[in-house]
């Protein structure tokens, strides 16, 4: 099989465009991202990116919402977009005749957007309904009280997707302002992978986006530091039948070296059937159905935390089992057949995504705009197969630190509070 080929070109605005080909496939999946999410919302602004992404829609200077809808399903185009704490992406995955017609509608979307005060007193209901969903799916919930709870009052903890008050009260004009500061061209990274030649999609951004301007220094946001994370237990009581867990410490960015460590130790203990919390906690136990991991690992430091669920009654059985895992790591580390396994898992996992055109898309998008270069398989494979059972044991010992640990639940009242000792 052919190596795929990446190139990379600057535009004289700074707009970067990045293509990974793959001669023998027959499709494109393109995005484009924008340096946009939701660390740069501004007080009075909570929601905005998300709402932003929502609006570009609702119609362009060229289409209507109907028309975008018929476009893409015309040209068989699979289409979405998302708003993250960092960045915002719009993508597409098209056959690679039609790659020209995508490349110029995403272009469009975030370059010409109508942004209709009417279109948005629509759209306000439904994310209002994506709210009302979040909140009644504890899983959700109890991840956003975590980050809330371990970096509180912080624009990297707000929730993604506003809150009701300030969906209610946005304007047309917050939206404008938003994207003339955030949708410009050092923002701005376009990535395709697949059968992409890179010369005419290059030459094609550079027409639509190649007359973007950078905004006056005033408008220019820079990545907001990460506030001092606060230790200790969250709850918010539902009526619902589980008690719903969350519970980890701030972790490393996506630079540090020790987040190879990382992967593993997550891997060690809750990657597969034969993971640590998953034999103890469901094999032999019987006390939660899933056990996994939650973790983040943004430009300016990131996190990681064990989630489960169980009921009310086996909760306090359960926190003991995750503490007396989580104590036995620090004090004996993982051992040669644990490490092999999660190395091999990870392996895996990063080969299979190499045969997903738009896992490759935003692994190529995400490198750039984290790193500036580019990471081959086969270097990343390496840095973990270089990680010692040493370092995983060290990194335990840093993370599982009593004096940093955070505790989100949400479900029914508990008759005593829940502790995890570490």
């Amino acid at each position: 099989m052919t190596s795929p080929v990446f190139q990379k070109s600057v535009l004289s605005n700074g707009v970067r465009v990045l293509s990974e080909t793959h001669p023998h496939a027959h499709s494109q999946t393109i995005g484009v991202w924008i340096e946009a999410g939701t660390v740069f919302e501004k007080k009075g602004e909570a929601g905005i990116a998300h709402i932003l992404e929502h609006m570009v829609f609702k119609g362009t200077a060229e289409l209507s919402t109907m028309q975008i809808a018929n476009l893409v399903d015309s040209i068989g185009g699979q289409m979405n977009a998302f708003t993250d704490r960092e960045f915002v992406c719009f993508h597409i995955k098209v056959l690679s005749d039609k790659a020209a017609v995508a490349v110029k509608l995403l272009c469009d979307l975030i370059t010409c957007p109508l942004l209709k005060e009417a279109d948005l007193e629509l759209e306000k209901s439904v994310i209002l309904e994506e709210i009302h969903g979040m909140e009644d799916a504890p899983e959700d919930l109890v991840e956003e009280l975590f980050q809330q709870n371990l970096w509180p009052h912080s624009r990297w903890s707000s929730c993604i997707l506003g809150n009701a008050d300030s969906v209610k009260t946005a304007g047309s004009s917050q939206l404008r302002e938003f994207m003339k500061a955030h949708y410009t061209p050092r923002r701005i990274v376009v990535a395709a992978s697949g059968n992409v030649d890179h010369q005419h999609l290059t030459a094609q951004v550079d027409k639509l986006l190649g007359n973007l301007r950078q905004p006056n220094a005033a408008l220019r946001a820079a990545l907001p530091a990460l506030p001092k994370s606060k230790s200790g237990n969250a709850y918010l009581e539902r009526d619902i039948e589980q008690v719903h867990l969350c519970f980890g410490s701030p972790a490393f960015g996506c630079k540090d070296p020790r987040r190879f460590a990382t992967w593993i130790l997550e891997t060690v203990l809750t990657g597969g059937f034969s993971s640590r919390l998953f034999q103890e906690l469901r094999e032999k136990q019987g006390l939660c159905y899933g056990i996994g991991a939650f973790s983040s690992s943004y430009r300016k430091g990131g996190f990681w935390s064990i989630e489960t669920s169980t009921a009310p009654p086996t909760a306090p059985k359960l926190a003991e089992l995750i503490g007396k895992e989580l104590r036995r790591l620090k004090k004996t580390g993982i051992t040669k057949s644990e490490w092999q396994r999660a190395v091999n898992m990870l392996r895996t996992n990063i080969l299979l995504c190499d045969e997903n055109p738009s896992s490759r898309m935003s692994r190529i998008a995400r490198q750039e705009l984290c790193h500036g270069r580019q990471f081959s398989s086969a270097e990343i494979i390496h840095k973990l197969e270089s990680t010692t059972q040493e370092q995983v044991h060290e990194l335990g010992r840093e993370l599982f630190d009593a004096a940093k640990m955070n505790l989100a639940m949400v479900g029914p009242r508990l008759k005593a509070p829940l502790e995890i000792e570490v």
